[in-house]
């Protein structure tokens, strides 16, 4: 832009005082041979200003013909699977590891006997659009539970400890169908593994689905609901409905934002309701209160007291987090909390309660890394 700019001033300053000095001489006194010869002198002493011009042209022709092609660049638009994609913060591709411990509670209906977890888990991810409108997520995750009890906690027939590590796993394929960029259809289904030290892997598969949609107002607020199930390992289907809302409140230049259905920061495998605040692009601080285990069961050992009995472990996780973007792809969270309303469920084979115990409030803590293509 300097450089044009200097060509512009420099031609303005030449021109006009070549023709001004032309006139003078073609309108003077002088005649014939004189005024002739005064023309060519004219003529050379304007050389360089006439090439000046005529080297500037084309460089000012390329410069305005450069604006032109950067004004009218066309922009790619996002396909409607696309932005459903980024307005539910879903990659095309996602791994998550990640850690949580629950301090050790108090058993209620014993004489003093106490239970703590702590877990490992993992997920990978993949999210392929198939056209504009339909995308197709494949997942495949594992966890890893770690129990400590102290005392008898009186759950199975002549006492002991009824598990001591569960492990699970589970691989599902949801497809999200998105029309109008307004509605979104999700269907999706998954074959899970639960199943404590000892237990048998063919007696510990179970399967699911969900279904449910989304709808997407022009505000950006997204509303929409989810009904999932799953095969009781005891028998019978779990069926758990939860709502889905994603909305950025319109107070204090969209820091806050309120969420229902998945939680960015909290347990593996956890659900909730979530309200975050994002002082810069790269931090948010949160609170939420979450649900785990709801609806899902595990495999007891073969060789237990229990024959082919399952076992439960629910809790509602009141926590505070923080959400650290450093990179693009990396996203490291941390929380701190309370476990609440925790139970622990001891079933037969039928799917009768053979028994069931009150864990009393404790300490919880966990992060997670994730990274996000």
């Amino acid at each position: 832009m300097r450089d044009r700019a200097f060509r512009l001033r420099t031609m303005k300053q030449i021109g006009p005082d070549c023709v001004r000095a032309l006139m003078r001489r073609m309108g003077g006194r002088r005649r014939g041979r004189a005024a002739i010869a005064g023309l060519r002198a004219l003529r050379l002493r304007c050389l360089p200003a006439w090439a000046l011009l005529m080297l500037a042209a084309p460089a000012l022709s390329q410069t305005s013909d450069r604006a032109s092609t950067s004004g009218s660049e066309v922009r790619t638009e996002a396909s409607p699977v696309e932005e459903q994609s980024r307005a539910m913060r879903v990659t095309p591709v996602a791994v998550d590891v990640a850690g949580a411990t629950s301090m050790d509670g108090q058993i209620q209906g014993t004489s003093g006997a106490q239970m703590g977890s702590s877990s490992a888990y993992a997920q990978l991810a993949f999210m392929a659009p198939i056209g504009g409108h339909l995308g197709v997520r494949f997942a495949v995750d594992g966890a890893t539970s770690f129990y400590s009890f102290s005392g008898d906690p009186l759950l199975v027939p002549g006492g002991g400890i009824p598990w001591d590590q569960v492990r699970s796993s589970s691989v599902g394929l949801t497809a999200m169908y998105v029309w109008e960029r307004k509605w979104a259809l999700i269907v999706g289904g998954n074959v899970a593994s639960a199943g404590a030290r000892g237990a048998s892997f063919s007696d510990s598969l179970s399967g699911g689905g969900t279904v449910g949609f989304t709808y997407t107002f022009p505000s950006g607020l997204l509303l929409g609901a989810l009904v999932t199930a799953q095969s009781r390992l005891s028998g019978g289907l779990a069926v758990l409905p939860f709502p889905l809302v994603d909305w950025v409140l319109p107070v204090d230049q969209g820091r806050w934002r309120l969420s229902a259905g998945g939680v960015r920061v909290g347990p593996g495998r956890a659900g909730g309701v979530s309200l975050e605040y994002s002082p810069v692009r790269t931090l948010s601080v949160s609170a939420a209160l979450t649900f785990v285990g709801l609806g899902r069961e595990f495999r007891l050992s073969s060789t237990g007291p229990v024959v082919h009995g399952a076992g439960r472990d629910t809790a509602f996780p009141l926590i505070l987090g923080v959400e650290w973007r450093p990179l693009k792809p990396l996203t490291v969270s941390a929380y701190g909390g309370v476990s609440l309303l925790r139970s622990i469920t001891v079933l037969d084979g039928s799917g009768n309660i053979v028994s069931e115990r009150d864990v009393t409030p404790s300490p919880v803590f966990g992060g997670k890394m994730s990274l996000g293509f």
